[in-house]
């Protein structure tokens, strides 16, 4: 329905009193039930309402109060209550939430009726003349917001758009007169348009004939030109694009197309610089051309910036290329990888550029390395790192899989999230196939040196096994003739003879075991040992004839130096090379004596000792002391000593040498410290190694 002027809800005694004054005066009334009331407030469709006392008894007060709530924010309803005086104070409570209301006391007098209603419905008008203006401005702000938007626009669109504009009024023009001067109103505006922007502007007539170039013509070349010379603008072409420029143009003339050149022009400072420039026709409604459009812009700086970029991706290209590194870029918006060439070029697939998702760099990764490559990029994406690097192997589209070395660097937001990363692949398979053999010949060589050292040792090994087992032999026949003729009282040198027999056959039998363990082929086992155990043990080879060379030795074992994280085989192949070269020093020496200690180097170092009284080192051979193949022993190998490096440097210590007060040399290595705790329980749980008694 229509808004009525009043909306009246009222008994019939009161309803024809307000009809006669208002509506019989020209007003537009409506008579209202209490169950429409409610709908009408909320919706604004009431201009002004008048109801008497009487009928609020049948209205909805909770649902009136809510209406008056949900009117529209412009709107404030004028309310007219027709009630007794006495009667007033007891509609109090509900007057408050109404809003605009006005009494109209009983008997209700026409006129106060009527200049009551008046005012109200000017304040109702008032109101929605407030709501039309509001309106009026938000359409009028929101079309001022929509021109400011396509203000900023290119040139070229600007163009575009006053050519469409042209076209327009060409079409609706009925008199070629009005047309041009449209026409060239709309030529100003453009000039103006261009003069603001850094392009050079000009036009053209049909034929080619310059009619227009505007003013910064001048201000960047320093040449006035004349509008009546038309090929002014010539002097400032290079001398050697003007012929390819001309007929460039007469070739754009001849097609009618839209064409665009790039030639050199001389500037205010007398320099040449490069130019694009770029020509179009308008045409008429039947296709004729009218006018050439153009504009000239200088793209020297926009070159030479292009150069250096491709320049710089060619290094970049090639620096890759040489370091066969793989290029990758990860677009975290996406989760896209775009993955360069050179990815593709040593996983085996067709060396083109790609984008692909990034689970497909998941699906190629090893299943065993797969879980942990992909969460630690995520991690580092979803933390604060701007650094991720990772090894793990891919697979090749042969199948197989290469080992890589993966590094990245992630790129965030002003807000610190990650929006991009971009990376180097490596393919490492056969740095990790030749370290792998690399390991293994320095384990041959390691193997190599003992058999060597065994080797030297031989005479001696064996003159030292051969003692004592004559040394038994001798018991034993000794001991059987006691059997044989001797007496019972003689049964005392019978129990002496046996024991030294024993004696000598655990010596040689200590002998043997440990030569077997030096000499035989092993893996690398690093644990806790106790240090001072290991020394004696070594010592048992090392020493093996110091009595008969008349070389005394002693060990200074610190307590606090007992526990160290080695492999046992080869420390004890160091302290052996060691024992021998100094052994091997002292054969002329008056003074013969081999001392070793420990001690703590750090609070996670141990240093172990080797000093000797022999002849000391030469200074030719100090600085290549450690080097292969180099030996003071005519017979010697020359790699104990550089065996003996590798192995310490493997276990993170170093090893060197200096001379000892007094004559000699002392040899020095530093070795892990472990734990003494672990290094007990380590070595408690260790299965003893027990001592054959009969190794023969």
């Amino acid at each position: 329905m229509n808004e009525p002027g009043f909306a009246i809800l009222a008994p019939a005694s009161d309803g024809a009193l307000i009809e006669q004054v208002l509506c019989d005066g020209g007003h537009d009334c409506a008579r209202i039930g209490p169950d429409a009331l409610v709908d009408l407030v909320s919706r604004g469709r009431i201009g002004v309402l008048v109801v008497a006392e009487t009928m609020l008894e049948a209205v909805d007060h909770v649902a009136l109060r809510r209406a008056i709530e949900e009117q529209p924010t412009w709107s404030d309803l004028p309310i007219l209550l027709l009630v007794n005086r006495n009667e007033a104070p007891r509609y109090a409570p509900l007057l408050d939430k109404l809003g605009q209301v006005r009494i109209v006391e009983r008997p209700v007098e026409a006129f106060i009726l009527e200049r009551a209603a008046t005012a109200a419905l000017r304040s109702r008008n008032k109101q929605r003349g407030s709501h039309a203006l509001l309106e009026q401005l938000e359409e009028t702000q929101a079309s001022y917001r929509h021109l400011s938007e396509t203000l900023e626009q290119r040139i070229d669109e600007r163009t575009r758009e006053l050519e469409a504009a042209y076209d327009r009024l060409v079409r609706e023009a009925e008199e070629r007169r009005a047309t041009e001067e449209r026409l060239r109103e709309s030529e100003e505006l453009y000039r103006y348009t261009v003069e603001l922007s850094q392009q050079l502007a000009w036009t053209a007539a049909p034929d080619g004939t310059i009619l227009s170039i505007s003013s910064r013509f001048a201000d960047v070349t320093g040449i006035e030109v004349d509008p009546s010379a038309h090929d002014g603008w010539m002097k400032a072409l290079h001398p050697d694009d003007i012929e390819m420029t001309l007929a460039h143009w007469r070739a754009g003339l001849a097609s009618g197309e839209p064409s665009a050149i790039e030639f050199r022009m001389r500037v205010a400072d007398g320099t040449y610089r490069t130019f694009r420039a770029r020509a179009a026709p308008r045409r008429d409604e039947k296709g004729r051309i009218l006018r050439w459009y153009g504009t000239a812009e200088d793209i020297e700086d926009q070159k030479r910036i292009d150069e250096e970029r491709r320049a710089a991706e060619e290094r970049y290209r090639l620096a890759a290329h040489a370091a066969n590194d793989a290029i990758w870029e990860l677009d975290l918006s996406r989760n896209q990888v775009h993955r360069a060439p050179s990815v593709d070029g040593f996983l085996g697939h067709p060396q083109v550029e790609a984008t692909l998702p990034l689970a497909w760099w998941e699906e190629q990764l090893h299943p065993d390395d797969r879980e942990r490559a992909a969460s630690g990029l995520a991690a580092a994406i979803e933390g604060n790192a701007s650094y991720w690097a990772d090894s793990y192997r891919i697979r090749r589209a042969d199948g197989d899989y290469a080992e890589v070395e993966d590094q990245g660097f992630i790129i965030r937001d002003k807000t610190g999230r990650a929006v991009r990363a971009v990376g180097a692949m490596t393919d490492i398979t056969e740095r990790r196939r030749a370290e792998t053999e690399l390991g293994r010949m320095q384990s041959d060589l390691i193997h190599v040196s003992r058999l060597s050292a065994m080797g030297a040792m031989a005479s001696t090994l064996a003159h030292e096994i051969n003692q004592p087992l004559t040394a038994i032999t001798n018991y034993v026949r000794g001991s059987r003739r006691i059997i044989d003729t001797a007496p019972s009282e003689r049964l005392p040198e019978l129990k002496q003879a046996l024991e030294a027999a024993e004696a000598g056959a655990l010596r040689a039998g200590q002998i043997v075991r440990r030569l077997r363990e030096l000499v035989a082929r092993g893996n690398v086992s690093m644990r806790t040992e106790d240090l001072p155990r290991l020394i004696d043990e070594a010592g048992v080879l090392g020493f093996i004839d110091s009595q008969l060379l008349g070389i005394s030795h002693r060990v200074d074992a610190v307590p606090a130096a007992r526990w160290v994280y080695a492999d046992r085989i080869q420390i004890q192949q160091v302290l052996i090379n060691l024992i021998r070269n100094s052994v091997q020093a002292m054969k002329e020496q008056p003074t013969r004596e081999i001392r070793i200690s420990t001690a703590l180097s750090s609070d996670d170092m141990v240093e172990v000792s080797v000093a000797d009284t022999g002849i000391g080192l030469s200074p030719d051979i100090r600085d290549a002391l450690f080097s292969p193949f180099r030996s003071t022993k005519a017979e010697g190998m020359g790699i104990g000593l550089s065996i003996s490096r590798t192995i310490v440097e493997a276990h993170g210590g170093r090893i060197w040498a200096e001379d000892r007060k007094g004559g000699g040399t002392i040899f020095r290595f530093t070795l892990p410290r472990a734990d003494e705790g672990i290094g007990e329980a380590t070595d408690k749980g260790r299965a003893a190694e027990p001592e054959p008694a009969d190794p023969l």
